[in-house]
């Protein structure tokens, strides 16, 4: 765990929003903002308490056809319910499809960052029941001229053993790292097409991913690195309790937050898979299903649940109704644009 090298996947602006009971100043309080007609949430990473101060950036000005760039805040999901819409955009989302890979048959492996990690005897039941359920047969509407979404699999879990640091904080870098160490040593199968390493993690410590902390300013996120010439996709689920407790979903249940906001990582993962692999603001092959206004296809429902069998979801928007759905049966939930 030596590589402290923050990484940051994420495009920042000078603005902000209610967040952890925080206000959002004026529009014209940033120069910023005023230009591009929209604030970026995630530069609430500047508040009091964030791992990171930010600095202000004028890369989302108006493009040369005279509209806004978008932000690509790359697979994170924000605290809190929050949208990654611009506010005042109430647009129908439509997600678009850019070219990259998807995982037709995701096969789910759960890596432990120690034995302090919550839930280690019901996580392999969630996966194993909802890889297999009605949760996945409705995304087919999401396939690609090269792949076929269907249902995926559990394959297995590993505790590992990292210690957590003084500082109580590791950065994406260091998730990434000890990654590559654990496929090199076959402590975890090796990566297919297919592979999604879900990373779960102990309470006391935070995650640092592009200067934005956990349960801080996101829930969770997923993200997408080359080793040795494969692509890696992995999760990112912090401790759902302590600061995450009541932000990362409305279930009384903290396991039930951890499901959704689980289900919400791992959905995301299949239908834009190499959105790490981005760069620029431009959203563009190899990402997968995107919304430019909205993100991924779990950002536009964020935090809105529903239950297959037993088990707490997110629901996940359907392009074809037109809703935030969990199954073909679900009646559904109406997109609610977010507020200031």
């Amino acid at each position: 765990m030596n590589n402290r090298t923050s990484r940051a996947f994420a495009t920042l602006t000078g603005a902000a929003l209610v967040l952890g009971g925080i206000a959002a100043p004026s529009l014209a309080a940033d120069p910023a903002a005023t230009e591009s007609g929209w604030y970026a949430p995630v530069a609430q990473a500047q508040a009091s308490g964030a791992l990171k101060p930010q600095a202000s950036a004028k890369t989302a000005g108006p493009t040369a056809s005279g509209t806004p760039h978008m932000l690509l805040m790359k697979g994170v999901q924000l605290m809190h319910g929050k949208s990654k819409a611009p506010f005042g955009v109430e647009a129908a989302p439509q997600l678009q499809y850019y070219g990259g890979p998807l995982l037709g048959n995701v096969k789910i492996q759960l890596v432990y960052w120690n034995k302090d990690v919550a839930y280690q005897d019901r996580l392999p039941g969630f996966f194993s029941y909802i890889t297999q359920s009605p949760y996945f047969d409705w995304l087919k509407e999401y396939n690609s001229p090269a792949t076929t979404i269907g249902r995926g699999s559990y394959i297995g879990s590993f505790v590992d053993d990292v210690a957590i640091p003084q500082s109580s904080q590791i950065e994406d870098a260091d998730i990434q790292t000890e990654l590559s160490n654990l496929i090199a040593k076959n402590k975890v199968p090796q990566p297919d097409a297919n592979t999604l390493y879900m990373v779960y993690f102990p309470p006391g410590l935070n995650i640092d991913q592009g200067g934005q902390g956990s349960c801080q300013v996101f829930c969770a996120y997923h993200n997408t690195f080359m080793n040795n010439g494969t692509q890696i996709q992995y999760g990112v689920i912090p401790d759902q309790g302590g600061n995450c407790a009541g932000g990362c979903g409305g279930d009384p249940d903290q396991f039930n937050n951890e499901t959704s906001v689980s289900s919400h990582e791992m959905t995301e993962s299949v239908t834009d898979p190499a959105v790490g692999l981005m760069t620029g603001n431009t959203p563009g092959a190899p990402m997968g299903w995107y919304d430019s206004n909205y993100g991924e296809i779990g950002d536009i429902c964020n935090a809105v649940q529903a239950k297959v069998g037993a088990y707490t979801v997110q629901r996940e928007w359907s392009n074809s109704r037109g809703l935030c759905v969990a199954t073909a049966q679900d009646p559904g939930a109406p997109f609610t644009p977010a507020g200031p």
